[in-house]
């Protein structure tokens, strides 16, 4: 008989094994290598936790901003018994020489295991960090667009961080992919799913468009499992169960956009600002 199934947070798992990483078909994952021009991903440090969830840099054509913000979901910020975890620095390419401080953050969402489909988050570091790193620009893709796109072979990539020890690495050959009826979110927008190889560690992951010699954000890595159904005594197939990714669009896109183009809130101590519903002004954590 039919039985409920999982949908997991991606970076709120136990400490990995190889049996909980999201495989499908060959795993394709592999370290980060310089040539992947990817310096700007990293991973979110926080006092109270021993995860290290994956962020990215994000940047604007032309904008320079005095701070650097980054990309990645809201369950990074939430540690065990569901507290909010506000100091956290960010590690570009998992790197602690190059530490900065989290001083704002705005989020879909307080509660990402109910509201997974709003769990994305963009943060302001307290500096702008080297110029040589890598940087993506955020981009609205809808389902439509990114099946076309993968039908016409472009590359679409996941980053992320391999458990709570590392490397980064990506996962190459894949991206978003049509949606099924027993899916949980069969019919929702606002999220992708795809067929990266992942394991615990990869949320916040920056989901990648690669064209023209430009790295897109099109998404962020959010859960590993989102079948709703599966049949009892049978095994876990990953390739039945695609990994969920929030899509940049919507409120989301614009938190970017303003957030890039505007000048860094005042104060030196940590702000964190949620969603409202509709277009109502974002409210204090």
């Amino acid at each position: 008989m039919p039985a409920a199934g999982l949908l997991l947070l991606a970076g709120l798992s136990c400490s990995p094994t190889p049996s909980s990483a999201n495989i499908f078909g060959q795993d394709d994952r592999r370290d980060i290598a310089i040539e992947d021009a990817l310096s700007g991903v990293g991973t979110i440090v926080c006092e109270g936790t021993t995860r290290r969830p994956t962020a990215a840099l994000v940047t604007l054509k032309g904008v320079s901003s005095r701070a650097d913000i980054i990309a990645t979901v809201a369950h990074a910020f939430i540690g065990s018994n569901d507290r909010r975890l506000s100091a956290c620095e960010f590690w570009p390419g998992a790197d602690p020489a190059l530490a900065a401080r989290i001083v704002y953050l705005e989020t879909g969402t307080l509660s990402p295991e109910g509201n997974w489909h709003n769990d994305w988050a963009v943060a302001r570091l307290d500096r702008r960090l080297p110029e040589s790193l890598s940087r993506l620009r955020p981009r609205m893709l809808d389902e439509k667009q990114a099946e076309m796109k993968r039908a016409r072979r472009a590359q679409f990539l996941l980053a992320g961080h391999n458990g709570e020890r590392g490397p980064l690495q990506i996962s190459e050959r894949c991206g978003p992919v049509a949606k099924a009826y027993s899916d949980l979110n069969g019919f929702d927008h606002r999220v992708f799913n795809h067929d990266c190889d992942m394991m615990p560690g990869w949320s916040g992951g920056p989901l990648i468009l690669r064209e023209d010699g430009i790295d897109y954000l099109i998404a962020v890595n959010s859960t590993e499992v989102n079948a709703i159904t599966h049949i009892s005594g049978r095994p876990y197939n990953g390739r039945m169960n695609p990994n969920t990714a929030v899509r940049v669009d919507g409120r989301f896109h614009r938190t970017l956009e303003r957030l890039l183009k505007s000048d860094a809130p005042g104060g030196t101590a940590f702000r964190c600002l949620v969603a409202s519903m509709g277009d109502a002004p974002a409210l204090p954590c």
